[in-house]
């Protein structure tokens, strides 16, 4: 925890360190929605969500900066304020739980559109448990016997924190989990090392707010004891909201800039592929521009003479880098789609062997994306697949 000295007045810092994790997750989000709007994609339940969750976080920082003003934040605080901080400090404590769990119910959302029946089910038990924890967290945090809140009918302070540490624990456990959940699917799909690298790192941001609710963990046993140790608490626990929205927000971001950068190429080019494509050009013969149909133009945009047939072992490389193409592509219109792809209850759509062809993964291709989309729960986890 953060050793504070009891002489100084930690209100206006806290106050900072509160709106600038807001801010920043803001920028995050709405950079989010925003690409999202500017490519015409639907916004899905992930987005709504992470979007629930920042409006919790910064209602929250608003009643943060209240309880403030009325001198939360040093060791004596005026006694004619003291009945005024029950209500707000229950309403930012419950809108802070629930800001946390939204926005990894938001990933999880997110991960729910990798169509993998053993991945959703596992989501579907991390989701409801979460629910489950840190509703009761909520619950308590109006019937627990603190100072400032209720004296009769009320749950001990003891069993109160004990169950607080259980819950925050358990949600940096499921932090973790939902971290490194997308990596089996990941790294069975036909991609470059450098590209599953990239994507298993974007996905796997949630390591940090696992991070900050375990150093929130620690505070807790003392808060009944040091009256600057909610100070604490409040830190680390908005920069576990922050930083799940940010995690959240940063795959979605890195597969909307992806698409958003990735065009056609010109004169009918292959985006990935590393063979020179053969297309009708402009060439420049005697100073007079003319049209010829036996230049190719590079991926660097320069003209050149065809070259000779590839050997079978060229195609292969050639084919297996468009593969790699493909399942990026794939990848992140998944991510960014308004809905889930239907289920496919051996794994992952990516797995092929070694030895495919282009022909073959074109058509696997289109037969998946010809699939409709699922509307039952039957469908949602396959039932519809062919």
């Amino acid at each position: 925890m953060l050793f504070l000295d009891p002489k100084i007045d930690y209100g206006p810092r806290l106050n900072t360190v509160v709106w600038l994790l807001v801010s920043v997750s803001a920028i995050f989000l709405f950079t989010r929605l925003y690409l999202k709007n500017c490519q015409n994609r639907g916004l899905w339940w992930d987005d709504w969500t992470l979007l629930a969750a920042w409006v919790c976080q910064a209602g929250q920082a608003g009643l943060v900066s209240y309880i403030i003003t009325l001198g939360y934040g040093r060791v004596e605080i005026p006694v004619e304020n003291l009945p005024l901080l029950g209500f707000p400090v229950n309403v930012l404590s419950t809108l802070l739980i629930t800001a946390n769990f939204l926005g990894k119910a938001s990933f999880a959302l997110t991960l729910l559109r990798i169509p993998a029946v053993w991945m959703r089910l596992v989501l579907a038990y991390i989701l409801l448990t979460l629910a489950a924890t840190l509703g009761l967290s909520c619950a308590l945090v109006w019937i627990e016997c603190f100072e400032f809140k209720r004296k009769s009918n009320c749950v001990a302070v003891d069993v109160s924190f004990k169950y607080n540490m259980f819950s925050c624990v358990y949600s940096a456990v499921m932090d973790v989990a939902l971290a490194f959940l997308p990596w089996k699917f990941i790294w069975t799909l036909q991609m470059s090392k450098k590209e599953k690298i990239g994507v298993v790192i974007a996905m796997s941001m949630g390591i940090f707010a696992a991070a900050a609710a375990a150093l929130k963990t620690t505070t807790l046993p003392t808060v009944s004891t040091d009256p600057l140790a909610s100070i604490s608490l409040l830190t680390w626990g908005n920069a576990e909201s922050a930083i799940c929205i940010m995690a959240a927000s940063i795959p979605i971001l890195r597969a909307l800039v992806r698409g958003g950068m990735r065009g056609a190429v010109p004169m009918g080019g292959d985006y990935y592929g590393t063979y020179p494509t053969t297309a009708t050009t402009m060439v420049e013969s005697g100073g007079i521009m003319g049209i010829g149909r036996n230049v190719v133009v590079d991926r660097s945009g320069f003209f050149s003479t065809p070259p000779s047939a590839p050997s079978p072992t060229r195609k292969k490389m050639i084919a297996r880098d468009a593969g790699s193409g493909e399942s990026v592509v794939s990848l992140d219109r998944t991510l960014t789609g308004a809905s889930p792809e239907p289920a496919v209850k051996g794994g992952a759509r990516g797995d092929r062997d070694p030895d495919w062809s282009s022909d073959e993964d074109d058509s696997i291709e289109m037969t998946n994306y010809q699939n409709p989309r699922p509307h039952t729960p039957k469908d949602f986890l396959g039932g519809n697949v062919i």
